[in-house]
């Protein structure tokens, strides 16, 4: 009746049974039969021993090696590491860089101590600061930290340089950019010890790396090739943004992958504030490249923690953590989890306010969206059809009948044009503001964006952009000149204008339309809710709805994908358990002794 695991000669872990147990083992993350044996065999990590337990109950008996492996991981890894996840302040940290806030050196702790971690600080939190003092000590007091590989959003390259500068002077750094020759000069260099850092964006991580494998995907020969990222010795890895490493299918996810499994890499850092977009099996992958010995399977982490429901078609949807299994998912998560939310450590940050206003379409738009509603089929006032042919298609047009009339242009492509009630409304809301009033305004489209530019500028009211296809330079002088007040408003596409911008001059933020992506979304926030804002006695944000339509659905759809995100990061249980034990003061510190973390 009793399942016996222990640590085997090669360093696994083996699991003896009884053949009736087979199927329940088969539920474990990473085992596999051993035909030759004839022993279950898993890779030896703490979530593989907090999930036998979970299954076998007092069944479980552990063997001595085993026993002791698990007694030393849980004093030396886990009871620190938990420790400094909720901690709001660090003596250490706080001598080596007094520079930072109290929590931030709590973080750097935390960071400095696991290796492999995910920070989830909330947007605007000095994720990045965090990350570059921890490496900085590191490098000083553990073992050496460079080289350095940064795989961050396009838009973030050069503020990850000007923190490596103001925080780790000293270093040579190499921003990935250009052609392939460009490129692969600047991981030469790395490889040759001529720089100690390189910044790339996430999307040229394919062409650079080999690509690890992912279940049954067949890898090409081209697929397997050693390429220029792989033959640097990179001792740090930092993945910014992480959550563009959901898709495990993904190219640009498996060629992270296979960097993140370099022999000589020992620090390995995710940063997100959003580690799930929709469900919790969004974060797998995540998990997956910091520590594949402790999530090797996707299938079975789904199985064994998220909670699964049929869909309208037949299909299973995920619809959040199962309630049996959740606090073994906390268990093993969140030794390698630290999150702080803004409300707790930047408490002096503004509160935020939020409005819907309802607006009305005109009578074009009306009659455009509800043709397209009932029978997928607009037929515009110059003669023009606009045709689609399957529900995707629909609800985009909706989407954007719901924001303005569109019409077609020479190509046959489909344009947004006057008359836009929400365009109307945001000019009517600017006349009522003021003219000293900075205001900050996101649309989903870009289109949307210059139909209000053009009707703002008309109006008299001086504006700036920030959409796709800009240059860097572009880019800053616009955020420049709305933060120096040149211009009174700046619109944004939520791609283009959700990460790596500062827009604290402003205490409105508009949101013509918001994205179907609740990352985007909680990314655009953040661009005026942060360190900087505190200026500000509040911050408003803003939804401009059009009533009867789909902008509705997908403010509920963002709520509900909201509340699964809080199911795993936990924000009101940690403002709850920290307040309520009276550690609001930042000055509780951990014990440690100096000199060590």
């Amino acid at each position: 009746m009793t399942v016996t695991a222990e640590i085997s000669e090669r360093g696994d872990i083996v699991l003896l049974s009884e053949f009736r147990d087979k199927d329940l083992i088969k539920t474990l993350p990473g085992v596999r039969w051993d035909a030759t044996d004839k022993v279950w065999r898993a890779q030896r990590s703490w979530a593989f021993c907090k999930a036998m337990r979970g299954v076998f109950g007092d069944r479980l008996v552990i063997g001595d090696r085993l026993r002791e492996w698990a007694y030393e991981h849980r004093h030396t890894f886990i009871d620190p590491a938990m420790q400094l996840r909720t901690a709001l302040d660090h003596e250490v940290m706080g001598e080596y860089e007094p520079r930072l806030f109290d929590f931030q050196r709590a973080g750097v702790a935390f960071l400095a101590h696991d290796e492999r971690a995910l920070l989830g600080d909330e947007m605007g939190s000095g994720k990045t600061v965090q990350t570059i003092v921890a490496l900085r000590w590191a490098n000083e007091h553990k073992g050496a930290a460079l080289p350095v590989l940064i795989v961050c959003p396009n838009s973030m390259k050069r503020t990850w340089e000007r923190e490596l500068n103001t925080w780790w002077p000293g270093l040579r750094i190499g921003v990935v950019s250009g052609g392939a020759t460009q490129r692969r000069k600047v991981f030469d260099d790395c490889r040759a010890g001529d720089l100690d850092v390189a910044i790339m964006h996430w999307e040229i991580a394919r062409l650079h790396s080999r690509l690890a494998p992912y279940g049954s995907i067949a890898l090409s020969d081209k697929d397997k090739e050693t390429k220029e990222l792989n033959l640097v010795p990179w001792a740090s890895i930092i993945m910014d943004e992480a959550h563009k490493l959901k898709n495990p299918k993904s190219q640009q996810t498996r060629a992270t992958w296979a960097v993140c499994r370099q022999e000589s890499v020992r620090y390995k850092y995710a940063l997100t504030g959003t580690p799930i977009a929709n469900a919790p099996h969004d974060m797998w992958a995540l998990l997956h490249g910091l520590a594949p010995e402790e999530w090797p399977s996707k299938t079975r982490f789904v199985d064994r923690y998220c909670l699964q429901s049929w869909n309208a078609f037949g299909g299973l949807d995920i619809i959040g953590l199962r309630p049996d299994t959740a606090e073994e998912f906390y268990s093993v998560v969140d030794p390698y989890f630290r999150r702080m939310p803004k409300a707790l450590v930047l408490s002096h940050l503004p509160p935020i306010m939020r409005e819907t206003r309802y607006i009305e379409m005109s009578a074009k738009q009306r009659a455009a969206y509800e043709e397209m509603a009932t029978s997928m089929i607009a037929r515009l006032e110059n003669g023009d059809t606009i045709i689609t042919t399957n529900p995707i298609a629909q609800l985009t047009r909706l989407v954007q009948f719901s924001s303005a009339y569109a019409e077609l242009n020479e190509q046959g492509d489909v344009r947004l044009a006057a008359p836009s009630n929400k365009v109307d409304a945001l000019v009517d809301f600017m006349d009522d503001v003021g003219a000293q009033e900075s205001v900050v305004v996101f649309a989903q489209s870009r289109q949307l964006v210059l139909l209000a530019q053009e009707a703002l500028e008309k109006n008299g009211v001086k504006t700036a952009l920030i959409i796709g296809g800009q240059t860097d330079i572009e880019r800053q002088q616009a955020i420049d000149s709305f933060q120096n007040g040149s211009v009174q408003v700046i619109l944004c596409t939520v791609q283009a204008g959700g990460v790596g911008v500062t827009l604290t001059r402003a205490r409105i933020l508009v949101f013509l339309q918001r994205d179907f992506s609740l990352v985007n979304n909680v990314q655009a926030e953040a661009r005026v809710h942060r360190i900087g804002s505190e200026v500000h006695e509040s911050v408003l944000i803003i939804d401009f709805v059009s009533e009867g339509t789909v902008d509705s659905h997908i403010i509920d759809v963002l709520v509900t994908k909201q509340d699964r995100l809080e199911e795993v990061v936990r924000d009101r249980a940690t403002l709850a358990s920290l307040l309520g034990a009276g550690s609001r003061k930042t000055k509780a510190k951990p014990k440690t002794k100096k000199g060590q973390v």
